[in-house]
């Protein structure tokens, strides 16, 4: 344990660590889904992985009602305003109504909308595994917040990658996705316990008191942040419920075959925003309004590059090498997966006009437009995708984030001409 330890928190040079650490566990949290996705598809076959793309699709917005967006929270409170048994206190009441949350969702599920027993304890345990990360982020936030983000991300990477890997094999022994589910979820509880809680002493003192005057207030100044998140997620995955009530396990993972690249632009275009972050925040606050919306519109072009590229791949290569990567003919889906590209750069815009109007500390009116797209999500998603099927699902999805990347686009401008008339 404390040569494990040890691994966790030496290190020679901090910064390039937590730049490379923190690269990495980006890169497989982020690709998470996609790999098991891979493997459930190859071993069970696309009826399993339809009911594990709905699952991950569930157990996502249950992470983000545990996490409730506290992270950049808790890592701005640089002069610890509240402590982290404050933050820990707050996690814990966060998980435990993720938990409730997750049990009536999924009761809901098995009375009233025909799921299986089977299908109903899959979504259960991919939430349950959720709410291990996101009682983790915690703890990560703690790292983070003491300069030691390459702790965060070591004791994240390895966290992720003990679970995927147990799971991978015991799916390959058993073929029994309930089965390798429960052990997945008892690999990332046992792999937190010997990385994050091992480790936490060292940075702050763990305790369990339950101060609610600071919780309510972590609560309502995180709401927000909560919202928004939650709201953007329900509306990416609008079309993933729709589809599960309409249609069936086997288009649903068909869907999310298809589905998959749409993250690499909004991964490609960040990689190139994250460096001249800092600059734009500083541009913005020293009024320098010119270059600061010279940047703003050469990273709109960026991001339409990429998403022009992408539509290429997409009509030409894009099917036949995703069916090969999921055992699956997916030619009938060309013009979809184009569609889903552009709904892939839309997503990019959307999450970059939302960090430019965050710099310029008007972050308080994202709510609005999150909440007013996932409500015309509610109300157009199911009745989209009875009638015209993947098709309806992958223009829906289009439509949805087109219309808040302009919202997002007007009040970008809107504020930069207010600072600068």
């Amino acid at each position: 344990m404390n040569g494990l330890k040890r691994l966790f928190v030496n290190s020679n040079n901090i910064t390039r660590d937590s730049y490379i650490w923190n690269t990495m566990s980006a890169f497989l949290f982020a690709l998470q889904s996609a790999i098991v996705l891979l493997v459930i598809t190859r071993t069970n076959g696309l009826e399993d992985a339809g009911v594990f793309s709905i699952a991950y699709a569930v157990g996502s917005l249950m992470y983000y009602v545990g996490e409730y967006g506290v992270r950049k929270y808790q890592v701005s409170d640089v002069n610890e305003e509240l402590s982290f048994t404050d933050y820990h206190s707050h996690r814990v009441v966060a998980c435990a109504i993720t938990v409730i949350a997750s049990v009536v969702y999924t009761i809901v599920c098995y009375k009233w909308r025909d799921y299986s027993a089977y299908k109903a304890y899959i979504v259960f345990m991919v939430c349950m595994i959720k709410v291990v990360e996101a009682y983790s982020e915690v703890y990560f936030g703690r790292y983070q917040q003491v300069g030691r983000l390459d702790v965060s991300a070591k004791t994240n990477l390895y966290r992720t990658f003990i679970g995927m890997v147990v799971f991978m094999i015991a799916l390959a022994i058993t073929h029994n996705m309930a089965v390798s589910m429960t052990i997945w979820l008892v690999a990332v509880i046992l792999a937190f316990l010997t990385s994050s809680l091992a480790v936490m002493k060292d940075f702050a003192e763990l305790e369990f008191r339950f101060r609610w005057s600071r919780i309510l207030k972590i609560f309502i100044d995180c709401f927000p942040l909560f919202a928004g998140y939650f709201m953007l997620l329900y509306v990416s995955n609008a079309p993933k419920y729709a589809i599960d009530a309409c249609m069936t396990d086997t288009d649903q993972a068909c869907y999310n075959f298809i589905f998959m690249p749409v993250f690499a632009i909004g991964l490609f275009a960040n990689f190139i925003f994250n460096p001249i972050l800092v600059d734009l925040a500083h541009k913005w606050d020293d009024s320098e309004i010119k270059g600061f919306t010279k940047i703003v519109v050469r990273q709109i072009f960026v991001i339409l590059a990429i998403t022009l590229l992408a539509i290429a791949v997409a009509l030409t290569i894009g099917c036949p090498v995703l069916g090969i990567m999921y055992n699956a003919d997916l030619s009938a889906y060309r013009i979809d997966l184009a569609i889903l590209m552009i709904g892939g750069g839309m997503l990019a815009l959307v999450n970059f006009f939302a960090v430019v109007i965050t710099v310029m500390r008007f972050q308080k009116h994202l709510t609005s437009g999150y909440i007013v797209l996932a409500i015309l999500a509610g109300l157009t998603a199911n009745r989209a995708v009875s009638t015209y099927g993947i098709r309806g699902a992958c223009v829906l999805y289009t439509v949805l984030l087109a219309i808040l990347s302009a919202v997002f686009a007007v009040m970008t401008f809107y504020f930069i001409k207010k600072r600068h008339p």
